[in-house]
Protein backbone atom coordinates (compact mmCIF):
# COMPACT_ATOMS: atom_id res chain seq x y z
CA UNK A 1 0.00 0.00 0.00
CA UNK A 2 1.24 2.95 1.14
CA UNK A 3 3.63 4.23 0.24
CA UNK A 4 5.28 5.34 -2.13
CA UNK A 5 7.86 8.38 -3.49
CA UNK A 6 7.90 11.00 -5.96
CA UNK A 7 10.92 11.20 -8.07
CA UNK A 8 12.13 14.17 -5.46
CA UNK A 9 11.39 12.40 -2.56
CA UNK A 10 13.29 8.98 -3.42
CA UNK A 11 16.35 9.71 -2.24
CA UNK A 12 15.13 9.68 1.23
CA UNK A 13 15.01 5.81 1.31
CA UNK A 14 18.59 5.22 0.74
CA UNK A 15 20.30 8.58 2.16
CA UNK A 16 19.32 10.96 5.28
CA UNK A 17 17.69 13.96 5.10
CA UNK A 18 14.38 13.46 5.86
CA UNK A 19 12.57 15.33 8.43
CA UNK A 20 12.92 13.51 11.89
CA UNK A 21 10.63 11.42 13.54
CA UNK A 22 9.30 11.65 16.67
CA UNK A 23 11.02 9.49 19.37
CA UNK A 24 9.43 9.34 22.68
CA UNK A 25 8.12 6.19 23.38
CA UNK A 26 5.70 6.03 26.85
CA UNK A 27 4.03 3.18 28.99
CA UNK A 28 1.25 3.53 26.91
CA UNK A 29 2.28 2.51 23.72
CA UNK A 30 4.43 -0.45 24.83
CA UNK A 31 2.33 -3.65 24.53
CA UNK A 32 2.11 -5.85 26.89
CA UNK A 33 3.58 -9.05 26.16
CA UNK A 34 4.11 -12.37 27.67
CA UNK A 35 7.70 -13.19 28.28
CA UNK A 36 9.65 -11.87 25.11
CA UNK A 37 12.45 -14.10 23.78
CA UNK A 38 12.87 -10.52 21.34
CA UNK A 39 12.18 -6.92 21.59
CA UNK A 40 11.15 -5.19 18.27
CA UNK A 41 10.84 -1.32 17.74
CA UNK A 42 7.24 -1.03 15.69
CA UNK A 43 7.41 2.80 13.70
CA UNK A 44 3.78 4.21 13.30
CA UNK A 45 2.64 7.07 11.64
CA UNK A 46 -1.01 8.89 12.49
CA UNK A 47 -3.19 6.91 9.97
CA UNK A 48 -6.74 6.39 11.63
CA UNK A 49 -7.99 3.73 11.80
CA UNK A 50 -5.37 1.96 10.92
CA UNK A 51 -2.75 3.27 13.65
CA UNK A 52 -3.78 6.57 15.92
CA UNK A 53 -3.73 7.43 19.72
CA UNK A 54 -6.37 7.06 21.90
CA UNK A 55 -8.07 9.30 23.77
CA UNK A 56 -5.54 7.89 27.26
CA UNK A 57 -2.09 8.08 24.74
CA UNK A 58 -2.57 4.82 24.00
CA UNK A 59 -1.41 3.64 20.51
CA UNK A 60 -4.61 1.46 18.76
CA UNK A 61 -6.01 0.97 15.71
CA UNK A 62 -6.70 -2.26 13.20
CA UNK A 63 -2.37 -2.51 12.06
CA UNK A 64 -1.55 -2.03 15.55
CA UNK A 65 -4.15 -4.42 16.40
CA UNK A 66 -2.57 -6.82 14.66
CA UNK A 67 1.06 -6.33 14.70
CA UNK A 68 0.56 -6.69 18.81
CA UNK A 69 -0.89 -9.94 18.30
CA UNK A 70 1.92 -10.86 16.02
CA UNK A 71 4.27 -9.72 18.59
CA UNK A 72 2.80 -12.23 21.01
CA UNK A 73 2.33 -14.99 19.16
CA UNK A 74 6.16 -14.68 18.39
CA UNK A 75 7.29 -14.01 21.80
CA UNK A 76 8.05 -10.80 21.05
CA UNK A 77 7.84 -7.64 23.39
CA UNK A 78 6.84 -4.74 20.88
CA UNK A 79 7.83 -1.02 21.69
CA UNK A 80 5.93 1.70 19.37
CA UNK A 81 8.03 4.69 18.22
CA UNK A 82 6.09 7.65 16.53
CA UNK A 83 7.05 9.36 13.02
CA UNK A 84 6.03 10.25 9.40
CA UNK A 85 6.20 7.79 6.85
CA UNK A 86 9.24 9.19 5.40
CA UNK A 87 11.09 9.62 8.27
CA UNK A 88 10.21 6.33 9.64
CA UNK A 89 11.54 4.39 6.28
CA UNK A 90 14.80 5.87 6.92
CA UNK A 91 14.93 4.72 10.81
CA UNK A 92 14.23 1.38 9.48
CA UNK A 93 16.65 1.15 6.50
CA UNK A 94 19.36 2.08 9.41
CA UNK A 95 17.87 -0.24 11.47
CA UNK A 96 16.38 2.34 14.40
CA UNK A 97 13.19 1.02 13.78
CA UNK A 98 13.05 -2.90 13.16
CA UNK A 99 8.81 -3.19 11.92
CA UNK A 100 6.78 -1.09 9.76
CA UNK A 101 3.27 -2.00 9.22
CA UNK A 102 1.29 -1.47 5.99
CA UNK A 103 4.24 -1.99 3.41
CA UNK A 104 4.17 -2.62 0.01
CA UNK A 105 7.20 -4.67 -1.12
CA UNK A 106 8.80 -2.38 -3.71
CA UNK A 107 12.54 -3.65 -5.68
CA UNK A 108 13.96 -0.13 -4.01
CA UNK A 109 12.71 -1.48 -0.49
CA UNK A 110 13.77 -4.96 -0.59
CA UNK A 111 17.58 -3.92 -0.64
CA UNK A 112 17.13 -2.81 3.19
CA UNK A 113 14.25 -4.48 3.94
CA UNK A 114 12.71 -8.19 4.21
CA UNK A 115 8.61 -8.29 3.81
CA UNK A 116 6.08 -10.68 5.72
CA UNK A 117 3.63 -12.63 3.99
CA UNK A 118 0.52 -10.50 2.72
CA UNK A 119 -1.86 -10.08 6.03
CA UNK A 120 -4.82 -7.74 4.50
CA UNK A 121 -5.53 -6.04 1.49
CA UNK A 122 -5.82 -2.46 0.95
CA UNK A 123 -7.17 -0.08 -2.10
CA UNK A 124 -6.94 3.18 -2.73
CA UNK A 125 -9.42 5.38 -4.46
CA UNK A 126 -10.05 9.33 -5.78
CA UNK A 127 -12.01 11.89 -3.66
CA UNK A 128 -13.46 15.42 -4.58
CA UNK A 129 -14.88 18.07 -3.20
CA UNK A 130 -18.96 18.37 -4.04
CA UNK A 131 -18.71 20.55 -6.85
CA UNK A 132 -16.53 18.08 -8.81
CA UNK A 133 -17.85 14.83 -8.48
CA UNK A 134 -20.50 14.80 -11.21
CA UNK A 135 -17.77 16.16 -13.45
CA UNK A 136 -14.42 14.34 -12.71
CA UNK A 137 -17.41 10.88 -12.00
CA UNK A 138 -16.09 7.85 -14.17
CA UNK A 139 -12.74 9.99 -15.10
CA UNK A 140 -9.12 7.06 -14.41
CA UNK A 141 -6.27 9.01 -12.52
CA UNK A 142 -4.82 9.74 -16.28
CA UNK A 143 -7.84 11.22 -17.70
CA UNK A 144 -7.57 13.81 -14.98
CA UNK A 145 -3.89 13.95 -15.10
CA UNK A 146 -4.18 14.41 -18.78
CA UNK A 147 -7.36 16.99 -18.42
CA UNK A 148 -4.68 19.42 -16.39
CA UNK A 149 -6.33 18.28 -12.88
CA UNK A 150 -3.87 18.82 -9.95
CA UNK A 151 -4.02 15.90 -7.34
CA UNK A 152 -3.17 15.66 -3.88
CA UNK A 153 -1.12 13.08 -2.37
CA UNK A 154 0.21 12.15 0.71
CA UNK A 155 4.49 12.25 0.80
CA UNK A 156 5.85 8.71 0.85
CA UNK A 157 2.48 6.59 -0.07
CA UNK A 158 2.81 4.09 -2.41
CA UNK A 159 -0.32 3.88 -4.63
CA UNK A 160 0.65 1.18 -6.87
CA UNK A 161 2.46 0.42 -9.82
CA UNK A 162 0.51 2.26 -12.40
CA UNK A 163 -0.34 5.30 -10.58
CA UNK A 164 3.46 5.25 -9.63
CA UNK A 165 3.97 5.63 -13.47
CA UNK A 166 1.74 8.37 -13.64
CA UNK A 167 2.75 10.61 -10.63
CA UNK A 168 6.25 9.95 -11.44
CA UNK A 169 5.69 11.19 -15.33
CA UNK A 170 7.63 15.31 -15.62
CA UNK A 171 4.72 16.29 -17.43
CA UNK A 172 2.51 16.22 -14.48
CA UNK A 173 4.86 17.16 -12.18
CA UNK A 174 3.33 20.80 -11.78
CA UNK A 175 -0.15 19.20 -11.41
CA UNK A 176 0.99 17.49 -8.20
CA UNK A 177 0.63 18.23 -4.80
CA UNK A 178 1.95 16.65 -1.93
CA UNK A 179 0.96 16.60 1.77
CA UNK A 180 2.58 15.70 5.20
CA UNK A 181 -0.25 13.56 6.40
CA UNK A 182 -3.62 12.38 4.85
CA UNK A 183 -5.78 15.03 6.61
CA UNK A 184 -3.97 17.97 5.05
CA UNK A 185 -4.90 16.46 1.66
CA UNK A 186 -8.78 16.89 2.57
CA UNK A 187 -8.00 20.30 3.77
CA UNK A 188 -6.67 21.46 0.72
CA UNK A 189 -9.43 19.96 -1.42
CA UNK A 190 -11.64 22.00 0.39
CA UNK A 191 -9.58 25.34 0.34
CA UNK A 192 -9.40 24.36 -3.50
CA UNK A 193 -5.80 23.81 -4.12
CA UNK A 194 -6.67 20.60 -5.67
CA UNK A 195 -9.46 19.32 -7.46
CA UNK A 196 -9.05 15.59 -6.84
CA UNK A 197 -7.01 13.54 -3.58
CA UNK A 198 -5.92 9.90 -3.61
CA UNK A 199 -6.79 8.38 -0.68
CA UNK A 200 -7.51 5.05 1.60
CA UNK A 201 -11.40 4.75 1.98
CA UNK A 202 -10.78 3.64 5.26
CA UNK A 203 -8.90 6.46 6.54
CA UNK A 204 -10.92 8.82 4.75
CA UNK A 205 -13.43 8.10 6.66
CA UNK A 206 -12.19 8.52 9.65
CA UNK A 207 -10.70 11.84 9.11
CA UNK A 208 -14.19 13.03 7.40
CA UNK A 209 -15.99 12.00 10.23
CA UNK A 210 -13.88 13.08 12.91
CA UNK A 211 -13.56 17.14 10.90
CA UNK A 212 -16.80 17.25 9.10
CA UNK A 213 -15.62 17.52 6.06
CA UNK A 214 -17.92 14.39 5.18
CA UNK A 215 -20.79 16.31 4.01
CA UNK A 216 -18.46 18.47 1.15
CA UNK A 217 -16.01 15.89 0.12
CA UNK A 218 -17.36 12.59 -1.50
CA UNK A 219 -15.53 9.77 -3.10
CA UNK A 220 -15.83 8.72 -6.35
CA UNK A 221 -16.14 5.34 -8.27
CA UNK A 222 -13.84 3.19 -8.98
CA UNK A 223 -10.05 2.74 -7.55
CA UNK A 224 -6.95 3.56 -8.57
CA UNK A 225 -5.38 0.80 -6.94
CA UNK A 226 -6.02 -2.57 -4.55
CA UNK A 227 -3.27 -4.93 -3.21
CA UNK A 228 -1.88 -6.37 -0.01
CA UNK A 229 -0.04 -5.30 2.56
CA UNK A 230 2.76 -6.63 4.55
CA UNK A 231 4.92 -5.75 7.27
CA UNK A 232 8.35 -4.61 6.61
CA UNK A 233 11.33 -5.65 8.46
CA UNK A 234 15.07 -3.69 9.00
CA UNK A 235 17.42 -6.14 7.64
CA UNK A 236 19.90 -4.25 9.62
CA UNK A 237 18.31 -5.40 12.95
CA UNK A 238 16.15 -8.32 12.20
CA UNK A 239 17.22 -11.91 10.99
CA UNK A 240 15.75 -13.81 8.56
CA UNK A 241 15.26 -16.04 11.31
CA UNK A 242 12.95 -13.99 13.13
CA UNK A 243 11.66 -13.00 9.96
CA UNK A 244 10.60 -17.01 9.52
CA UNK A 245 9.33 -16.62 12.60
CA UNK A 246 6.79 -13.68 12.90
CA UNK A 247 6.12 -14.96 9.18
CA UNK A 248 4.94 -18.46 11.07
CA UNK A 249 3.06 -16.45 13.67
CA UNK A 250 1.29 -14.75 10.82
CA UNK A 251 0.66 -18.36 9.64
CA UNK A 252 -0.93 -19.41 13.04
CA UNK A 253 -3.32 -16.14 13.60
CA UNK A 254 -4.89 -16.57 10.18
CA UNK A 255 -5.83 -20.16 10.78
CA UNK A 256 -7.60 -19.36 14.43
CA UNK A 257 -9.14 -16.90 12.41
CA UNK A 258 -7.96 -14.39 14.72
CA UNK A 259 -7.03 -11.76 11.64
CA UNK A 260 -10.06 -11.65 10.13
CA UNK A 261 -11.94 -10.99 13.54
CA UNK A 262 -9.72 -7.90 13.69
CA UNK A 263 -10.35 -7.01 10.18
CA UNK A 264 -14.30 -7.43 10.94
CA UNK A 265 -14.51 -5.79 14.39
CA UNK A 266 -13.03 -2.67 12.50
CA UNK A 267 -14.78 -2.78 9.25
CA UNK A 268 -18.24 -2.90 11.01
CA UNK A 269 -17.35 -0.23 13.29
Amino acid sequence: MRRWILPALAGLLTVAGCQPATNTTTAAETAPQKKASCVMTVGWDPWEPYSYEAVDGAVTGLDVDLVRQLGESAGCRLDFRKGNWVALLEELQAGDVDVLMAATPTSDRRDFAHFSEPYRDESFVLFAHNGGVQAYQGLSLGQLLADGKRVGITDGYYYGEDAQALLSNPDYDEQIVPAPVPEANYRHLEEGLVDVVIGDPYVAGAVLRRTGMGTSIKQLRGNVHRGSVTFMFSKNSVSNDQVQAMNAALDRLQSAGHIAGILSRYRGS
